[in-house]
């Protein structure tokens, strides 16, 4: 009996490549750097007395020699907003192979992950106006504008609530379908439950901090995760 020439010469299947680890290396990436930025950040709403927040005019002065801080800020907050946005996608995908047919938890992580790309590349968006103001280049200047942009970049890039789909999606994907580590479920159960509370009380801007703290621990997971 004879093979079929079709069979005989059939290729071997080629074995599927194993997912890499760019995408969780991104998370830490983005994790470090939004962290960092907001921590950098904060001392930009910090002034020296209390009087000096109810006059722009007195708070643009105070604010001459924070052009190195607003400079800084910038590249940071854009790398975590892009490199949140790489995470998101290969979390999704990791997700989707490890999750039920179906299921909305790998759409739900990718969506907060973007969600936390859309609000720090938006709210890093006043820094080339505000660095140019902080720097007297524009004389005479609208202290009013140009604190209003500052107090812009004070609240936007610190609003990681979005990031809530994905902490809680990923606590319900490894803690019910075991489609990441169940120390990482357990984690992230604990991180969603901080920033629903700091959202609820309200202390929004600590998400940032809870966030990239997440994002730092949730990337270095997948990355020296054991290959399947």
């Amino acid at each position: 009996m004879t093979n079929h020439p079709d069979l005989a010469t059939a290729p071997a299947p080629v074995p599927a490549a194993a997912p890499g680890r760019g995408w969780a290396v991104a998370g830490i990436l983005a994790g470090a750097a939004g962290f960092g930025a907001l921590v950098l950040e904060s001392g930009l709403a910090m002034f020296s007395e209390e009087k000096v927040y109810a006059d722009a005019a007195l708070m643009y002065a105070e604010s001459y020699d924070r052009s190195l801080t607003v400079a800084i800020f910038l590249p940071l907050m854009v790398l975590a907003g892009l490199a949140a946005a790489v995470f998101g996608a290969g979390l999704r995908r990791w997700l989707a192979a490890q999750s039920p047919a179906g299921s909305l938890l790998p759409d739900l992580a990718g969506w907060g992950a973007l969600l936390v790309t859309a609000l720090t590349l938006v709210g890093s968006g006043p820094v080339t106006e505000v660095y140019f103001q902080v720097l007297h280049t524009y004389n005479p200047a609208d202290p009013d504008i140009a604190m209003s942009l500052q107090r812009l970049m004070d609240t936007l890039p610190w609003v990681w609530t979005g990031l809530l789909l994905t902490t809680g999606a990923v606590t319900w994907a490894a803690l019910r379908h075991g489609a990441a580590p169940r120390w990482l479920g357990w984690v992230s159960a604990v991180f969603t439950l901080l920033m629903v509370a700091v959202n609820v009380f309200p202390q929004q801007y600590l998400t940032g901090y809870l966030g990239g703290i997440w994002l730092v621990i949730a990337g270095t997971a997948f990355a020296v995760r054991r290959p399947a």
